[in-house]
């Protein structure tokens, strides 16, 4: 009897790690999806608002200053611009009446405080859908950037692009995750996610970046967040080989920079939805992303989900 009750003990022992572990292999449930930003009409940022960085500043009246970016990949990079909205509850966002806070060849803003100053991140290109790099900018108000360095260099025929910065608070490090790939490449094209880590996020140019995961299809977009154990790493994709509509993806980890593996409920987000950013506030997992409303003339708006 002593024999087949340890027996049994030991089996719900196994029986509830396989079932925490399984748990971390699925993203986490949406509670909540709204509009939370657009474009004015016959703005800057008319139909094209694109992606969207959320810092806790506690600054100036606001607990939360968003940075937002503008879609115009294939566009003349001087409409690639940057803007600045805040907010005090992640619904109702109001502009900064100076926008845009960035005038040119800015894509992909992602922003990060550290020590009470703000570090900025973004993609910069040669042209219209040419090779890009990653540049850090530093600004003592949030609003004014300068300091600007290169983090990632340009390179022949390569895409250095889609950067997000992160804070993991498990281990005191910074992490600067971005796109890599050969996507104009005729042959053989890649698609990769790289990261660099540093102790001070002033350091992130020095360091030098590796992968994370890889694929010979369309991936890009990453994102990283720690909720409930598991750290979950967001992309976007197409959803088949036509290329006509995207779809927002996860992979989940134990470990922040290795080890992903796809949860089992993708497409996290499906109806043409990518450039997802993930961020953990007050506790709850929010996921800001870019919503498709023409793809054939690229327009989009910005939405924000909070999961369960």
């Amino acid at each position: 009897m002593r024999t087949m009750k340890m027996f049994l003990a030991v089996a719900s022992l196994a029986v509830a790690t396989v079932g925490a572990n399984a748990q971390s292999k699925v993203y986490p449930q949406v509670v909540d999806d709204q509009l939370v930003i657009q474009g004015d009409k016959c703005g800057w940022d008319a139909g094209t608002v694109h992606t969207f960085s959320v810092v806790e500043a506690n600054k100036d009246g606001y607990k939360y200053w968003g940075y937002y970016g503008l879609d115009h990949y294939e566009n003349d990079v001087h409409f690639r611009k940057a803007g600045l909205v805040r907010s005090n509850n992640l619904t109702d966002w109001v502009k900064y009446e100076a926008n845009p806070i960035i005038a040119a060849n800015c894509r992909w803003p992602t922003v990060v405080m550290s020590d009470g100053k703000f570090y900025m991140f973004y993609a910069e290109y040669k042209g219209p859908n040419k090779d890009s790099r990653i540049v850090m900018a530093e600004s003592e108000n949030g609003i004014d950037f300068d300091n600007k360095r290169v983090v990632v260099p340009y390179a022949d025929g390569e895409q250095n692009q889609n950067p997000f910065i992160y804070f993991n608070k498990n281990d005191g490090f910074f992490y600067l995750f971005y796109y890599n790939g050969t996507e104009r490449a005729k042959n053989n094209p890649r698609w990769n996610v790289l990261v660099k880590k540093s102790k001070r996020v002033a350091d992130l140019p020095q360091q030098k970046s590796y992968e994370v995961v890889t694929s010979n299809k369309t991936l890009a977009a990453p994102s990283v967040a720690y909720h409930g154990g598991t750290y979950y790493l967001l992309v976007e994709e197409f959803s088949d080989d036509t290329h006509t509509k995207w779809v927002t993806n996860a992979f989940s980890s134990k470990e922040v920079d290795r080890g992903y593996q796809r949860v089992t409920n993708n497409p996290v987000l499906y109806k043409n939805d990518a450039c997802a950013f993930q961020y953990v506030l007050d506790g709850q997992l929010y996921v800001t992303y870019s919503h498709c409303t023409d793809l054939s003339k690229g327009q989009w708006v910005m939405r924000m989900m909070k999961t369960k």
